[in-house]
């Protein structure tokens, strides 16, 4: 009776490590990679910004051909970022106005799944499809 217990705990013990390894294997492909810089405009060239790891550069109105002048980067302690799957959402403040920033998949870019939403203080609301390129 007691060869058949250990044999059994041998077995479950085998089947435990084989499931972890299969689903420590799956997570590790399906992973998120390393994030590269990303540009991004939005439909209408009403915001045009560049994402790099904890930092979000927007470019000014006047600056037509991405020079390398920067009008405002927000640093990492005011960015917030929330990795999922295969992308990612930021959150950072900038001119008051709450600036929410989504990347369904960085792998591969889809306006109709990537947008920003802008929060006015007041409670006003206004959500932006994005054009996005890894640059």
């Amino acid at each position: 009776m007691a060869t058949n217990k250990s044999s059994f705990q041998f077995l479950f013990g085998t089947l435990v490590i084989l499931v972890g390894m299969m689903f420590a294997s799956e997570s590790a492909f399906s992973a998120m990679p390393p994030m590269k810089n990303i540009k991004c405009d939005t439909a209408f060239g009403e915001s045009s910004f560049t994402i790099a790891k904890d930092k979000v550069a927007f470019y000014g109105e006047h600056q037509l051909e991405r020079s390398r002048k920067i009008s405002s980067v927000q640093g990492i302690k005011k960015v917030r970022t929330h990795k999922t799957l295969k992308g990612f959402t930021k959150v950072l403040y900038k001119d008051g106005n709450k600036h929410k920033i989504h990347i369904e998949n960085a792998g591969s870019f889809d306006e109709s799944n990537d947008y920003m939403t802008v929060v006015s203080p007041k409670g006003h609301k206004m959500t932006y499809p994005l054009s996005c390129a890894k640059i």
